[in-house]
């Protein structure tokens, strides 16, 4: 308990004794006390708490509002404080009534023992911390449960915009196929080769004798070496040249 909370008990009962041996107890467990004098005062206290009270120990009998009653509005208010009614042997109807409404955890006999009060105090203060720590668990699971949903969206919200992309790709490579099959089909080769012709200002009459005679000289310069390692006679010159 301690350092894991900074519990403050509320102590309402119009006996101020009663509720300053009760505060006496509340310091030996290390947690501090408030103390009202009335129903109404604590309610009143309740709602201008900074933070919510860890337990609440309310009289029975008081005048004006009884423990019951006080309890009850209490519960409205700050529904996870635990709630202890301090009754005497004489008010077993209103202890009943009180648990049965569920406005009440436990309830404490007057005289009390000392050691048996600071243990059931101890005990509905674990009790707190355990409803606390619930609560908060329950937020966190629940806003990573947020974070999930909101990642497994984005995540299937990517897998189909890349789904699509791969999907375009394909097709602009079949595309792409396509061109380069009927690009291939239909190249017109001697086209390129007079292109490439004039390109180099060889299509002229005189350069493309030119051309031809130095073809038919290096063809004849082959044709040369081949007969005489093979014991033929060829003339020393191209005939016309």
């Amino acid at each position: 308990m301690a350092g894991k909370f900074d519990h403050t008990i509320l102590i309402v009962d119009d006996e101020e004794q009663v509720g300053k041996a009760l505060g006496r107890l509340m310091k030996q467990i290390g947690a501090r006390y408030v103390y009202m004098d009335s129903g109404q005062a604590g309610l009143d206290r309740i709602r201008s708490a900074a933070t919510p009270f860890s337990l609440i120990i309310s009289d029975q009998r008081m005048p004006g509002m009884e423990g019951d009653e006080f309890l009850e509005k209490a519960k409205k208010i700050t529904p996870n404080t635990i709630r202890f009614l301090l009754t005497g042997y004489a008010d077993v109807d209103a202890v009943t009534k009180a648990v049965n409404k569920g406005s009440i955890h436990r309830y404490m006999t007057k005289p009390w023992n000392k050691d048996a009060c600071i243990e059931t105090i101890k005990a509905g203060l674990e009790q707190y911390e355990l409803i606390i720590e619930n609560e908060r668990l329950f937020k966190l699971a629940k806003a990573q449960n947020a974070k999930l949903f909101a990642l497994n969206t984005d995540l299937k919200k990517s897998s189909v915009v890349h789904q699509r992309a791969i999907i375009q790709r394909d097709k602009e490579v079949e595309q792409l196929k396509k061109r380069l099959e009927i690009g291939f089909e239909n190249r017109n080769y001697i086209n390129e080769i007079e292109a490439l012709l004039k390109e180099n200002n060889l299509l002229e009459k005189e350069k493309l004798n030119t051309l031809y005679a130095a073809i038919m000289a290096e063809l004849f310069e082959q044709f040369q070496d081949i007969a005489t390692r093979n014991g033929f006679e060829m003339p020393d010159n191209i005939p016309g040249r």
